[in-house]
C-alpha cells in the first residue's frame, strides 16, 4: 500500500468552496436561458448532420424515488403512488416521439451505442413498463448497435430475479448501485438504510455472469462519516468485488434542498480536511485490492471495460460518470436531463414536472436552457476533461484536436500553476502538464485554473450570486411558459 501523501497545510492552502466537478464546462449556471426548444432542434440538425456516424449516448431520466435520501440534491419526485409514474411515462413517450419525429423529418438516424436509464430510481418502473420503454426505443433506432445498457438500480427494490429479468428480457448488461456508505449510523442520519447483506443477496453468481460491469457509487462527506467508517465500508465493498467504483463529494445545498439541514441534527458534516482523509483511505484500500485509478474519483478492476478504455485513451468523463468509447455525445430525454452534442452544444430540460408537462402539451421539446460553445469553451472543456480522466494536459492532443500550441494558449494558466509546481502537485515539461500522485487529489482545484467563467480569484459570494441569478432566470422562463 502506498503511504499517505496527505498534507494538511496543502489542503488548507488550496481549499475553495464551490469548486466544481467539471462534468460539464462551462458549468450549467452559465448557460443561456434564451436557448429553447427551437434552438435545441436546430442544434440537433446542425450537429448530427455533421457527425452522423458518431456514437450516441442515449440517456433516459426517471425522476421517481419511493423514499427521500437527505443527502440528495438531484432532480427527483418522492412518491409511492405508481399512477404518478404512469402519468410521467405518458409525457416521456411524447417527448421521445417529438424528438424522433424531428430527426426523421431531417433524415437523421441516431447511431446509439450506449443507453443509460438514470434517476431518481429507474427500478421504480415495474417489469412491464420497463420492457415497454425499451421496446419503444428499439423501434426508433438500431438496438443491435447498443454495446452498453445500464439501469441504475436501487438495491432495496431489486432482487436476483428482477436483475436477471432486466438482462434477459430488456437487455441490460451494466448495473449501477448507489452504495454511498455501509455504516449503519451514517445510513440512519441520511435516511437510507441498506446493509451490506442486501448487496450480497442481490449479487449472486448468476447475476455476475450476465452483467459485464457492476458499478458502485460512494458518497463522501455524509454526516457521521469518518476514516474508520469508510475503511470498514471499503472492506465490505471489496468483498463484493464490483468492477467499477465511482466517488462523489456530497453537495450540501440547503438553499436547494432544505431537508438537508436534518443531517446536521447530531453534529456537523466532515470538514474539507476530513473529506480528504476519507478519500485517501478509499484510494489506498482500493489500490491495495487491485483496483486501478482510472480517472479522478474512479477506480476499476484490470478486467473492467473502463480500465481498457483508460489504457487506450478512450475514457471520457461526463454527467453520468466515466464512460468508455471516447467523447460522449449525449442525447437525453426526461425531466432535468441534459444533452451534450459533442463539444458544440449543451441543452437541459425543465427540472420541475409541471413545466416539463406544459412544454410537451404545447408540442415543444421541454428545453429551458443551453448554449453553443465558443472555440475557447471547447478548448477549456477539453482541458478539464483531460485532467479528470487522465490527470494531464497532453500538448500534442490539443494540436491534433484544435490545431493549437497548448503551451502558448495556456501560458497564463501555466504561470498560475507555478505555486502548485513548487508544492509538488504539478509537473510541467515541453510535452505536457501532468499531476503528481499527490496532485491527483487536487484535480478539481487544478481544473479550476482553466475555468474562464469561475476562475480561482472569484469569491464564494460571487459564485453564489451567479447561482442565485441562474435560479431567478429559470423562474422567469417558467413564468413565461
Amino acid at each position: 500500500m502506498k503511504q499517505s501523501t496527505l498534507n494538511a497545510n496543502l489542503i488548507k492552502k488550496y481549499h475553495q468552496d464551490l469548486v466544481f466537478n467539471y462534468s460539464e464546462y462551462p458549468t450549467k449556471d452559465h448557460w443561456s436561458f434564451k436557448f429553447n426548444s427551437d434552438d435545441y432542434k436546430n442544434a440537433l440538425v446542425d450537429w448530427l448532420k455533421r457527425n452522423n456516424k458518431k456514437p450516441i449516448f442515449f440517456y433516459v431520466h426517471i425522476p421517481f424515488c419511493e423514499q427521500l435520501c437527505w443527502f440528495c440534491t438531484c432532480s427527483k419526485i418522492i412518491t409511492k403512488d405508481y399512477e404518478k409514474v404512469k402519468d410521467y411515462l405518458t409525457y416521456l413517450y411524447k417527448e421521445i416521439d417529438l424528438l424522433f419525429d424531428h430527426l426523421n423529418k431531417n433524415n437523421i438516424k441516431l447511431n446509439v451505442e450506449t443507453v443509460f436509464f438514470g434517476g431518481g430510481s429507474p427500478t421504480i418502473l415495474n417489469r412491464e413498463d420497463l420492457k415497454n420503454l425499451v421496446d419503444k426505443l428499439k423501434n426508433l433506432f438500431d438496438w443491435s448497435k447498443v454495446v452498453n445498457f445500464t439501469v441504475e438500480s436501487d438495491p432495496r427494490r431489486v432482487d436476483e430475479d428482477r436483475l436477471i429479468y432486466n438482462h434477459k428480457v430488456c437487455g441490460a448488461n451494466r448495473i449501477s448501485f448507489g452504495m454511498q456508505d455501509l455504516d449503519p449510523n451514517v445510513q440512519r442520519r441520511v435516511n437510507r438504510i441498506q446493509p451490506a447483506e442486501l448487496f450480497k443477496n442481490i449479487l449472486t453468481e448468476e447475476v455476475r455472469k450476465v452483467y459485464k460491469e457492476i458499478a458502485f457509487d460512494l458518497l463522501i462527506g455524509q454526516p457521521g462519516q469518518t476514516v474508520e467508517t469508510m475503511s470498514n465500508t471499503c472492506d465490505q465493498m471489496i468483498e463484493l468485488r464490483p468492477t467499477l467504483v465511482q466517488l462523489s463529494l456530497m453537495a450540501y445545498k440547503p438553499w436547494v434542498a432544505k431537508y438537508q439541514i436534518q443531517m446536521l441534527a447530531e453534529g456537523p458534516l466532515p470538514d474539507f480536511l476530513e473529506r480528504k482523509e476519507i478519500l485517501e483511505v478509499i484510494n489506498q484500500k482500493l489500490q491495495k485490492a487491485g483496483y486501478i485509478r482510472t480517472g479522478f474519483e474512479c477506480y476499476s478492476l484490470p478486467t473492467s471495460p473502463t480500465t481498457k478504455a483508460f489504457n487506450e485513451g478512450t475514457l471520457h468523463y461526463g454527467a453520468s460518470g466515466h464512460q468508455t468509447g471516447g467523447r460522449v455525445n449525449f442525447v437525453a430525454v426526461g425531466s432535468s436531463s441534459m444533452s451534450n452534442l459533442g463539444n458544440d452544444y449543451y441543452a437541459q430540460n425543465f427540472y420541475d414536472l409541471n413545466s416539463y408537462k406544459k412544454s410537451l402539451t404545447k408540442n415543444l421539446l421541454p428545453v429551458f436552457r443551453g448554449m453553443k460553445l465558443s472555440e475557447d469553451d471547447k478548448i477549456r472543456q477539453h482541458a478539464t476533461q483531460q485532467l479528470r480522466s487522465y490527470f494531464k494536459i497532453d500538448y500534442k492532443n490539443f494540436m491534433d484536436n484544435f490545431k493549437i500550441d497548448a503551451k502558448k494558449y495556456f501560458s497564463k494558466e501555466i504561470e498560475q500553476l507555478d505555486e502548485m509546481v513548487k508544492d509538488g502537485l504539478v509537473v510541467i515539461n515541453d510535452n505536457e502538464i501532468s499531476l503528481t500522485y499527490t496532485g491527483r487529489d487536487f484535480t478539481q482545484n487544478i481544473s479550476n485554473i482553466f475555468d474562464k467563467y469561475d476562475p480561482p480569484g472569484k469569491s464564494y459570494t460571487e459564485r453564489l450570486a451567479t447561482i442565485q441569478k441562474a435560479k431567478a432566470e429559470q423562474a422567469k422562463v417558467i413564468e413565461q411558459l
